[in-house]
C-alpha cells in the first residue's frame, strides 16, 4: 500500500488575516469579560473582607481565652508535673516498673493538683477611713462655696447713700429753675 500525500498549497497571507481577525475578536471578548467581571470581583472582595473581619471578631475571644488557659492553667500544671516526676525518678528502690508507676502517679497528682491562690486582704478599716476622708473633703468644699455665696454686711459701715441724697438736694435747691435760666439767656 502506498502512502498518499496531499499536496495542498497553503495561502499564508489568508491564514495571517484569519489569525489577526481571530486575535482581534478574542481581544474584544476578553475586554468585555473584564468589564463584566471587574465590579463583581470588587463586590466579592468586599464581601470576603467583611466575612474575614467578622470571623476574626468571633474567633478573637476564643483565642484569648485559650491563650489565658494555657498561660495560667496548663503551663504551670505541666511544670508542676515535670518537677514531681523528676523528684519521683530520683527516689531509689523497686523495679523499673514500680519506679515508672511512681513517676506516673506523681506527675498525675501534681498536674491535677489545684494550687492555693492567696486571698488578698481587703482592709475594710482603710477603705472606711478613705471614704470618710472623701466625704469630709466634699462637705468642706460645699461649705466653702456656700459661705462665699452669702452676702457680706459690715455692721460698722456707714450708709454711704445717705450723704449722696443730701448733697443732691442741696445742689438742686441752689440751681435756678429751668424757666428762669431760659429767660435770662434771651
Amino acid at each position: 500500500m502506498a502512502c498518499r500525500t496531499f499536496e495542498k498549497k497553503i495561502d499564508t497571507d489568508h491564514l495571517r488575516q484569519e489569525v489577526a481577525s481571530l486575535a482581534e475578536s478574542i481581544a474584544v471578548r476578553a475586554e468585555r469579560a473584564a468589564e463584566w467581571a471587574a465590579p463583581r470581583m470588587g463586590r466579592a472582595r468586599a464581601e470576603v473582607v467583611k466575612a474575614a473581619k467578622e470571623a476574626h471578631s468571633r474567633a478573637q475571644p476564643v483565642v484569648d481565652e485559650a491563650r489565658t488557659r494555657v498561660v495560667e492553667d496548663y503551663a504551670p500544671a505541666a511544670q508542676r508535673a515535670a518537677v514531681a516526676a523528676q523528684a519521683a525518678a530520683g527516689a531509689d528502690g523497686g523495679t523499673l516498673t514500680e519506679r515508672a508507676q511512681r513517676i506516673a502517679a506523681a506527675a498525675k497528682n501534681a498536674a491535677l493538683e489545684i494550687p492555693e491562690v492567696p486571698v488578698k486582704k481587703k482592709h475594710p478599716v482603710l477603705k472606711t477611713l478613705g471614704w470618710l476622708t472623701l466625704a469630709g473633703a466634699a462637705a468642706g468644699a460645699v461649705y466653702v462655696v456656700w459661705r462665699r455665696s452669702q452676702p457680706v454686711e459690715d455692721p460698722w459701715a456707714e450708709e454711704y447713700w445717705a450723704d449722696s441724697d443730701e448733697g443732691e438736694a442741696v445742689t438742686v435747691g441752689d440751681a435756678a429753675p429751668a424757666g428762669e435760666a431760659a429767660a435770662s439767656n434771651q
